[in-house]
């Protein structure tokens, strides 16, 4: 439609693509100039210091042109511009997106070596190409040649750094010493931050940090940014490199004015997962504020949106989160999780005196605040304390940490990896622990500063909810933020379908009757939101759009429950009530549902009628033939003729079973409540039943073969063992979905 009406305007002859920019530019740039709108594309408008009559105008032709370049460029191109504000920027982002004609310039970061340098030029190729001996060479011949700079004030150390030729840089240091290590280009940068901001080689760093003279200063020298070497590597997520800059530099850095390089390196350090700086950080500088705003976000802010720092978001299915339940941190490994090496104070700080106590003990702290006062309790107190008994547990945990450290840790990467996740959950809860003290005393203002209540719906959002857990028994007015929608926690748990969260809900007391009856601005209740379609991050968990169906069944039901009766049949400000809502919503997952649920069916329909067939022309061909007089079976009295037929028939009758089953999944209405019990159990009994005629099918063939085979044991033990691959590779191929199947239909209730 668009097309078409684009093509009558007589503009272009058919909308942008990705094959016929320069054509449409043509088009598009003579019809601005014959409306006289070129200008406003071809340049920017000082608009403040012009007079109001030519802002005015202006802003008018900008108007215009913008208008017609979003009118040219059609439907599916107009998301690319649809936020811009000038025809200047929505032309050239079109151009940088779909133009054909590629026009390059040097990268002046990674050290272009220009004329500028005139007969020091031969030295920085040298040093560009690793040549040292060359470059030594010239050197030797004029010493001032090691301090040439190019026309953007970089040194060969500058260009070795950005290079990475470790060796080279070690020999200009050497040689150049402090004044050349300190040299800085055009935007400040000594070799050092560039080292630190685009090679993170801690070698380099370390050749020029450990001079005898003025290598720590380096590290206090900042751009014209405001960024001192450790900002601009916990910028860019060099781990190593940070914690080596950070042990290095001295205190005093990170708290001058307001602490802002304190702050900003504490936010970087969380998003970059660098948590034993930020750990750090947070212990060395106790009144280390969290009210500044650093690149965007505040340190609070900056935790929340790391989902996947805690270990609800660890995505662990059940095998992963059995091993991370049983791994065990020990004690010494927490003490390393605590402690960093400062070398500008020339010891070993310990930032964290009370952690291990606080991770080991959480448990010993519970049970001792809940005396069993019965005589079973009493009894096991008192067995639990008997010496002996104290040794023999204290030896299998010595015993188990040995097996854990030195041969599943050892030998198995994917729980090392899990061993890891571990440590770092816990450095990360140590972290919130430590922020939500210092958050503890704040005013509401401070809080609102902090980022508080943001912080607080964004882990909402992405379910993290041992940060919304810690933080409302801190300041429990936290829970009850709301964004400028009027949209609070539990609002956006159900947008973003986070069951932990909403499950908190269980234990609010006090104000549930007013969430219960609560409205957006736009006159969504919650039951309302629970009818909108759920994010993708939650519908890909489950295998076809049927289940995703049930799922969003599933939650529209437990929100229903819990919402006031009135909101059931209330209407939003478009008229809408939520079961009109979910239906709109959900009308094309109904309808991929529905292709899903035959699909599957119809494949399934298909195993099930061979193995009909098959097993039912078995019956009546039984192995070794039959008696010519009686028409009898041969074996007849033989055992495992019994077992032959008594599993043929088990077979027939269970494939077609499934059959009747998959029919009746094909013929079904699909309703939307059919995919919440109806389908699914279908679906189930009717793998159930095809999986124990394929089970069945194997049992008579390997005994048609023990009847027939008769003192051939090899051969029967080969034929079984053939015979049982067709089960060992449905097992695990549908075993997942039917396991998928079963909790979500079985136990829908977890969501509550």
């Amino acid at each position: 439609m668009a097309a078409t009406n684009i093509s009558a305007s007589g503009i272009v002859l058919e909308p942008l693509t990705r094959d016929n920019y320069d054509n449409w530019s043509a088009l598009v740039r003579n019809y601005l100039i014959g409306q006289g709108l070129w200008e406003a594309v071809n340049s920017v408008s000082e608009i403040s210091v012009q007079p109001k009559e030519v802002s005015d105008s202006w802003k008018k032709n900008n108007a215009k042109a913008l208008h017609i370049i979003q009118l040219a460029c059609g439907m599916e191109i107009l998301s690319q511009i649809r936020g811009v504000e000038t025809a200047k920027e929505a032309w050239n982002r079109l151009g940088a997106l779909y133009s054909s004609q590629l026009k390059a310039d040097p990268d002046i970061e990674q050290g272009v070596v220009d004329d500028s340098l005139h007969e020091y030029k031969p030295l920085h190729r040298y040093v560009e190409s690793g040549d040292w001996k060359n470059a030594k060479s010239m050197i030797n011949k004029d010493v001032k040649a090691i301090f040439s700079t190019s026309s953007t004030g970089r040194t060969v150390l500058h260009v070795a750094v950005i290079a990475g030729y470790e060796n080279i840089v070690r020999n200009l240091v050497k040689i150049g010493k402090e004044k050349l290590v300190k040299m800085q280009d055009n935007y400040d940068y000594t070799a050092l931050a560039l080292a630190a901001e685009y090679t993170g080689n801690v070698n380099m760093a370390k050749c020029m940090v450990d001079q005898k003279k003025g290598g720590k200063d380096l590290l206090l020298i900042k751009t014209k940014g405001g960024e001192i070497p450790v900002l601009l590597s916990a910028a860019k997520g060099y781990k190593d490199m940070t914690r080596y800059l950070y042990s290095q530099t001295q205190l005093e850095a990170f708290i001058d004015k307001n602490s802002h390089i304190g702050v900003l390196l504490l936010a970087r350090c969380i998003t970059a997962e660098i948590f034993d700086v930020a750990l750090s950080l947070i212990h060395r500088i106790p009144k280390l504020p969290l009210t500044h705003e650093s690149d965007g976000q505040r340190p609070l802010y900056a935790l929340a949106h790391m989902p996947c720092a805690f270990p609800s978001g660890s995505g662990f299915g059940r095998l992963q989160q059995l091993l991370y339940d049983i791994l065990r941190l020990e004690r010494v490994e927490l003490q390393n999780l605590c402690r960093i090496t400062i070398h500008n104070c020339g010891k070993t700080i310990r930032i964290v005196p009370d952690v291990t106590d606080q991770v080991e003990g959480l448990h010993v702290a519970q049970e001792e605040g809940q005396q069993n006062n019965s005589f079973v309790g009493r009894f096991c107190d008192m067995a639990l304390n008997f010496p002996p008994v104290k040794l023999l547990g204290r030896l299998l945990i010595f015993l188990y940490l040995l097996f854990q450290n030195y041969i599943l840790l050892k030998f198995s990467s994917g729980i090392s990896e899990i061993y890891e996740q571990k440590k770092t959950h816990r450095l990360v809860l140590e972290i919130l622990n430590c922020l939500c003290q210092r958050i503890s005393e704040y005013k509401e203002s401070q809080l609102r500063e902090a980022s508080a209540y943001d912080a607080m719906l964004q882990a909402a959002k992405l379910g993290i909810i041992e940060f919304i857990d810690e933080m409302r028994k801190t300041t429990p007015d936290l829970l009850w933020a709301i964004d400028k929608n009027k949209r609070g926690i539990f609002a956006h748990a159900i947008l973003n379908r986070r069951k932990d969260v909403f499950r908190l809900l269980n234990r609010v007391n006090g104000r549930k009757e007013i969430i219960r009856c609560s409205a957006d601005v736009f006159g969504n209740t919650l039951l309302h939101l629970a009818g909108y379609l759920g994010p993708s991050s939650d519908l890909d968990r489950r295998s076809g759009a049927a289940l995703q169906m049930q799922r969003e069944l599933q939650w529209f039901k437990v929100v229903e429950k819990i919402v006031h009766p009135k909101c059931k049949e209330e209407k939003n400000s478009d008229g809408k009530k939520p079961r009109e809502l979910f239906s709109e919503s959900h009308l094309e997952m109904v309808k991929a549902g529905e292709k899903w649920a035959k699909d599957t069916a119809g494949s399934f329909t298909l195993v099930g009628t061979l193995i009909t067939t098959i097993m039912f022309a078995a019956a009546f061909t039984v192995p070794g033939g039959n008696h010519q007089e009686t028409g009898a079976p041969i074996f007849l009295h033989d055992h495992i003729f019994t077992l032959f037929i008594i599993a043929d028939a088990i077979s027939l009758f269970t494939s077609s079973t499934s059959v009747l089953i998959f029919i009746g999944i094909l013929t079904s209405r699909y309703a939307e409540k059919d995919f919440l019990k109806t389908l699914p159990l279908k679906l189930l009994c009717g793998l159930v039943t095809l999986f124990l005629s394929v089970v069945a099918m194997m049992v008579a063939f390997c005994a048609s073969l023990a009847m027939m085979l008769k003192g051939y044991q090899r051969l029967i033990i080969a034929a079984m063992s053939l015979a049982s691959i067709p089960v060992i590779v449905l097992v695990p191929s549908q075993l997942r979905l039917f396991l998928e199947i079963f909790n979500s239909t079985m136990n829908a209730t977890y969501i509550k």
